[in-house]
């Protein structure tokens, strides 16, 4: 596994974790041979998302509204150093309606008027008050979201999820200080299936504090 791809699922299990269901998207092009986009990372969560035997609230960087859809379109970067939404979900308006209309959430009108207000959220100069508010469509709220695992330090003014707030969450998630009554956290880790399985495994078996590095040498991880 590449490190960039531990980053994605890194993300990935943070938000299944936080109760947001979770994939890929790739928006096509006319142009063979070519895609129009990429989004690494789409997660929705339902407002009435429960998992109280887990004994555990979601994640208050995620703070996702108690009675609306909460929809992320997450960039995963790998350098702290250059964390930036690509440039054609930062400038190509038919690539984030394409988007849009792939969540089924919003209808065509809703499409065209959610894109022209996200847009410029994507932007390098967006603050994180502006994009953790997102913008509201009906009953749902619109987020762009930046993520970068390898980052222990808050990426400037950024709203951008960083390993500071992935790793003690997945660590609360699995390792509670006490047994919880109603929520086993000892079963056959490969029920999560790839490529989580190996990730879940050393998160529970492995040191106290796991941290990339770590994950890195345990997954073999190579830079390409």
């Amino acid at each position: 596994m590449k490190k960039s791809e531990v980053h994605e699922v890194l993300v990935t299990l943070y938000l299944r974790l936080n109760g947001y269901f979770t994939t890929g998207l790739i928006v096509h092009s006319g142009s063979w041979g070519n895609a129009r986009t990429e989004i690494d990372c789409l997660a929705i969560r339902h407002p009435n998302h429960e998992q109280p035997e887990r004994g555990l609230k979601t994640d208050l960087f995620l703070n996702p509204p108690k009675k609306m859809i909460d929809l992320l379109l997450c960039e995963v970067k790998s350098n702290p150093q250059h964390v930036y939404f690509n440039e054609s979900i930062r400038t190509n308006r038919e690539a984030l309606h394409a988007a849009l209309r792939w969540t089924g959430v919003f209808t065509e009108e809703q499409v065209i008027s959610v894109a022209a207000r996200l847009q410029p959220l994507f932007q390098a100069d967006v603050s994180a008050k502006e994009a953790s508010a997102g913008i509201i469509e009906g009953s749902c709220r619109v987020r762009p979201l930046l993520c970068c695992p390898p980052s222990r330090d808050p990426i400037g003014d950024r709203w951008c999820l960083t390993g500071s707030e992935i790793f003690p969450f997945i660590n609360k998630c699995f390792n509670p200080p006490e047994r919880r009554v109603s929520c086993s956290t000892q079963y056959d880790f490969n029920l999560w299936g790839y490529p989580f399985a190996s990730i879940v495994q050393h998160f529970k078996d492995g040191p106290n504090a796991v941290t990339s590095e770590s994950l890195y040498q345990h997954l073999r991880a190579t830079e390409s």
